[in-house]
């Protein structure tokens, strides 16, 4: 897992974990186990994440950070109304930075 901030600064690696771990189980793990989150972050520090962080959404704002991620369409609906959409949209737009990373992290050589 990695934390980058909005300039593409990467703060930390955390890891690794198995592959069969998806997003929440990881941060589930970091939570319960890591306690400098708490140190690199302030009470109302928002985080931006991918959907599958949603498991552990109530875990974050416990903690008193703020969580924003991708709109997920209720069951039934058929489009995000206008508010949700631009909303996602730039949350999806702030993503690319970290996205971006990981796509320079996978293409650098150890040796």
């Amino acid at each position: 897992m990695s934390l980058i901030l909005p300039d593409g600064y990467v703060l930390d690696l955390i890891g690794p974990f198995y592959g069969k771990h998806n997003g929440a189980a990881i941060s589930k793990a970091i939570l319960d186990k890591c306690t400098e989150l708490s140190v690199l972050c302030e009470d109302n520090d928002t985080h931006i994440v991918d959907r599958g962080f949603r498991d552990v959404a109530e875990e974050f704002q416990a903690l008193g950070y703020n969580l924003k991620m991708p709109g997920l369409l209720s069951k039934g609906d058929k489009q995000l109304s206008t508010i949700e959409a631009n909303e996602s949209r730039l949350i999806t737009k702030c993503r690319w930075v970290v996205e971006s990373f990981h796509a320079r992290f996978k293409k650098w050589c150890f040796f």
